[in-house]
């Protein structure tokens, strides 16, 4: 991380130490410095401020400051001629976009559970759940199916955030996304819960769906209903660990991609 907030100063992507000092001893609670920005020794002093500030952060303070940097410290860069006139040579936006790219790159190289993207530290998950996921964010797009595509990325969010996840609600969340897309998909159904659209499913003619799958939606539902702190689930269902948690999310996009491809299959095309 300090190799990298070098170079930023070195590219002028982020203005000098001093900020970088700063904000790091906010982050971290540290006593306020006072630094000269036209003192050599001043930013000397700041970088090494920054240096010791970095390495006895958290590491969840750590994430905090990955964010910010990009936020808040991303800076243009350019010259002021003789005359006032400035000249930009790098947007802000791209040194926001390199800043982005190095810290995604370097999460990858010390392979941690975590990556850098929209602008945010975020739990990665395994590549099967990451595949799913978006996948089902795909045929999540359409506008009738709104209220399950928010379901679902309140559940990536409740799973992915770096130092606060909440992986009962990311499970909940996703059950609901099930819950909800099968509502809109099979208004015939007139299901209030998953549970009704399961049932409905266990004799319905019109669609098909092996006994096996549907013990698989069955599943979740019970898990959502089970499970400790998760709906109205009591100690008895379960605590939900983050592996829980993965698993639950990849089960549910791929259910909800199913769901989509078998209403495509009854109507010829998804009923709106």
């Amino acid at each position: 991380m300090l190799h990298l907030l070098a170079d930023l100063v070195d590219r002028e992507y982020v203005a000098n130490w001093i900020v970088v000092a700063r904000e790091l001893h906010r982050i971290g609670r540290l006593e306020l410095q006072s630094y000269d920005p036209s003192s050599v020794s001043s930013q000397e002093k700041a970088q090494a401020d920054a240096t010791f500030a970095l390495q006895n952060l958290p590491w969840a303070k750590v994430y905090d400051f990955c964010e910010r940097l990009y936020s808040q410290l991303a800076n243009q860069a350019g010259w002021e001629d003789g005359f006032g006139n400035y000249t930009e040579r790098v947007a802000r936006s791209d040194s926001q976009a390199y800043i982005a790219a190095e810290l995604q790159r370097l999460f990858l190289e010390e392979a941690l559970a975590y990556e850098f993207t929209e602008a945010a530290v975020r739990r990665r998950g395994r590549k099967h759940t990451v595949e799913q996921a978006s996948k089902s964010q795909v045929v999540l797009g359409a506008s009738e199916l709104a209220a399950a595509r928010q379901h679902f990325e309140k559940a990536l969010q409740f799973f992915r955030h770096p130092t606060r996840p909440d992986f009962q609600n990311a499970v909940k969340e996703a059950v609901c996304a099930v819950e909800a897309t099968g509502k809109v998909l099979f208004p015939q159904s007139k299901a209030a819960t998953l549970g009704d659209l399961i049932k409905w499913l266990d004799s319905a003619t019109s669609v098909t769906v092996p006994k096996a799958l549907r013990q698989t939606f069955t599943g979740i539902y019970a898990f959502r209903n089970g499970a400790e702190g998760v709906a109205h689930g009591a100690a008895a269902g379960g605590a939900v660990s983050v592996e829980v948690a993965e698993y639950v999310l990849a089960v549910c996009a791929s259910q909800i991609i199913y769901l989509v491809d078998i209403a495509r299959e009854q109507e010829g095309d998804i009923p709106f």
